[in-house]
């Protein structure tokens, strides 16, 4: 098992990717803390875990606000004593109808505030316990998605790319990683069962895409990278098919 004996502490994890790396990341060894908005999502997610024989813990609060941050790190550690991984994916407000003179001063602020305070919140409250080969994994969009979503979109996920590489500069005393995976047009729902991995490039995004490349970062596997942006899309910004090929399937 490659987390065997690590626990990870997933922010933003609802049903789509979050649950697939929870999932992925338990199967894998880890105990696994989950925080989503929707505490009925979280327990779904949690009570998988279980049910497969896992640990896993749910808990529900707005990480833009750092005190919510603060508490929910210091219930995984006093639960389980330490934190090795730190998964953030929370953010949404991809809507490609919304142009640049449709966006209002509050959609701009929901869409920043909600993808960038809470990554900035649970960083800062993770990092003392992270020291010492410590991993973050972030979650932001590839260019040709920040470009397709709305201005309000990109400037968010853009920034999430900014914030992770300073943070892997930061951070890097401390010998903790930090990497950012990129992610292309997903449309196809989890699976049921055991995550495995979806083969064939010529489809949409699955989110068991996403985990299995963030098992990879949080993995020892991956113990001399940091700093870099992981993009899984299918190819997707390299011209290999346009963005929206199978919507709808």
């Amino acid at each position: 098992m490659r987390l065997k004996g690590k626990v990870a502490l997933l922010g933003g994890a609802g049903p789509g990717m979050g649950r697939a790396t929870a999932l992925l990341f338990a199967q894998e060894g880890a105990r696994v803390g989950v925080i989503a908005r929707d505490a009925s999502k979280g327990e779904e997610t949690a009570n998988r875990i279980t049910a497969a024989g896992g640990d896993a813990l749910a808990m529900s609060g707005d990480l833009t606000e750092r005190a919510t941050a603060e508490r929910i790190v210091s219930e995984i550690v006093e639960r389980w004593g330490s934190l090795d991984i730190l998964y953030y994916g929370a953010g949404g407000f991809f809507t490609p109808t919304k142009a640049y003179s449709d966006i209002d001063n509050e959609f701009w602020k929901l869409a920043i505030t909600n993808t960038l305070d809470g990554l900035f919140n649970l960083t800062q409250a993770a990092r003392p316990h992270l020291r010492g080969g410590g991993a973050i994994v972030t979650i932001a969009a590839s260019f040709s998605v920040r470009q397709a979503g709305n201005p309000s979109y990109g400037a968010a996920k853009g920034g999430v790319i900014g914030l992770s590489q300073s943070l892997a500069l930061e951070f890097y005393p401390d010998d903790i990683r930090v990497n950012c995976i990129g992610g292309g047009l997903f449309r196809a729902p989890l699976a049921d069962g055991e995550v495995k991995p979806v083969p064939g490039l010529a489809r949409t995004g699955h989110p068991e895409d996403i985990a299995h490349a963030a098992l990879y970062l949080a993995s020892d596997e991956a113990a001399w990278v940091t700093g870099q942006v992981l993009n899984v899309d299918g190819g997707v910004d390299v011209g290999t098919r346009p963005l929206w090929e199978f919507e709808g399937q």
